[in-house]
């Protein structure tokens, strides 16, 4: 519990206090493709950087699903979400690889600031792709790339790599 604590403190302190004071986490989620009235999935939503700013984009016909492994994480958000008496979003301790969620649930799937996955990473691209609807967008900020049999690439925009699920055929953003 302490290790996830001080991992979580450490995240925290890199999200909440430098990005908010060099970056703009509305930019990336537009990058991403997030629009109102949108069902949207965050995987790993550490100190939840860009949870509320994405309950915002989606308003108040969306909604966000926020993941994380990690228990510090989601009481954190939680309280987040609380504070600003969100209602559209709510955040879930869960292995993104394994959610227990019905297929086809999100219109897009946003992966941003997830270093490294947890267990295997097939497991979580084939979770990613079975939880996407099939005209639905994957939206990846960094180097994690899904495999190519899952997902066909549509664009790069800015640090934003936006997916297909395979056989799905997704227009760019305007």
């Amino acid at each position: 519990m302490w290790r996830d604590q001080f991992r979580f403190r450490t995240i925290a302190f890199v999200h909440e206090t430098l990005y908010g004071l060099f970056r703009d986490p509305v930019a990336p989620l537009t990058a991403a493709g997030l629009r109102p009235g949108q069902r949207v999935l965050e995987v790993g939503c550490g100190p939840g950087f860009f949870t509320l700013p994405a309950a915002e984009l989606v308003g108040p016909d969306g909604s966000v699903v926020s993941v994380d492994v990690s228990p510090t994480a989601v009481r954190h958000v939680q309280q987040k979400i609380e504070r600003a008496g969100a209602t559209n979003v709510q955040v879930l301790l869960a292995n993104a690889a394994h959610t227990g969620m019905p297929a086809a649930s999100f219109d897009l799937i946003f992966v941003f600031g997830l270093g490294h996955v947890i267990g295997s990473p097939d497991a979580l691209w084939s979770e990613l792709h079975r939880l996407l609807r099939y005209d639905g967008t994957l939206a990846i900020e960094g180097r994690l790339r899904p495999p190519r049999d899952l997902f066909h690439l549509v664009e790069r925009r800015d640090r934003i790599t936006r997916f297909s699920r395979a056989g799905a055929v997704a227009e760019p953003i305007p």
